[in-house]
């Protein structure tokens, strides 16, 4: 007899901060919605915040809860994101998809990723200015760039292993420092800076993480896939928003 495996189970989290959605973050809401409509889709929210109207006009979403000093700007967020209690509320799946509303998905890859069995994977950049829009003609200094620098996983659009992660804040935490960065760093650069901790991180090489996702220079990446999109990108108005133009409907 066959036993046929199982499929991993994986949610859609997307962190709201305010009731009124822009046009670009509903594009990116109905899109997420319509693409990966077989996943269930949370919203993770300020206590104080009710989204009647979301609840009405999407109820198939459903909402989970955090105290609202963590969404007071980007580093309460940070502290969010690497608390070992975000990822015990999200016990009963093993992957979470975190889909900030700049994101943008092309396709339905989503179980595929998952049984790549990466801990975490996002869109490979580099916190160096002369590398965020490169040209499509620039591929060979992007790729050079990303393969000899120790580089960033962007958070915004990233798939994480909720056990993984939780193991390795544990052991972060127990070790280390309070983290008071950007919280990709963490489980990125820093995964791979302390030699220890990258024991309990599986990371992507960063030509398979752009199959994941494109984030800045997306017109050099574009050159880098050999012409093929990824299952999403990140902040795509913030980086070269003329490229995408071609593969994004207008608002």
């Amino acid at each position: 007899m066959k036993i046929q495996k199982q499929e991993p189970g994986v949610a859609i989290v997307i962190p709201v901060y305010k009731l009124e959605l822009t046009e670009s973050e509903k594009l990116s809401l109905r899109q997420c919605l319509k693409v990966l409509s077989r996943y269930p889709v949370i919203f993770v929210k300020p206590d104080g915040l009710d989204f009647a109207e979301i609840k009405q006009e999407y109820p198939s979403i459903s909402f989970k809860s955090f105290e609202d000093h963590y969404f007071k700007g980007i580093d309460s967020y940070n502290r969010l994101m690497i608390s070992t209690d975000f990822y015990k509320a999200f016990s009963d799946f093993e992957y979470i998809l975190i889909y900030q509303l700049d994101a943008y998905v092309f396709r339905d890859e989503l179980t595929e990723w998952c049984r790549k069995d990466y801990d975490y994977v996002g869109a490979p950049s580099l916190h160096q200015e002369e590398f965020d829009t490169l040209s499509s003609d620039q591929q060979d200094i992007f790729a050079k760039a990303l393969s000899g620098n120790r580089i960033v996983l962007n958070g915004g659009l990233s798939l994480r292993k909720v056990s993984a992660f939780l193991r390795y804040l544990k052991i972060y935490n127990t070790f280390y420092p309070a983290w008071l960065g950007n919280e990709d760093m963490l489980f990125s650069q820093e995964a791979t800076r302390l030699i220890p901790m990258k024991l309990f991180l599986k990371l992507p090489p960063w030509k398979e993480a752009l199959r994941f996702s494109f984030e800045k220079s997306p017109a050099a990446t574009y050159e880098i896939t050999n012409h093929e999109l990824p299952f999403a990108c990140h902040a795509w108005e913030r980086y070269d928003p003329e490229f995408w133009s071609a593969f994004i409907p207008q608002k």
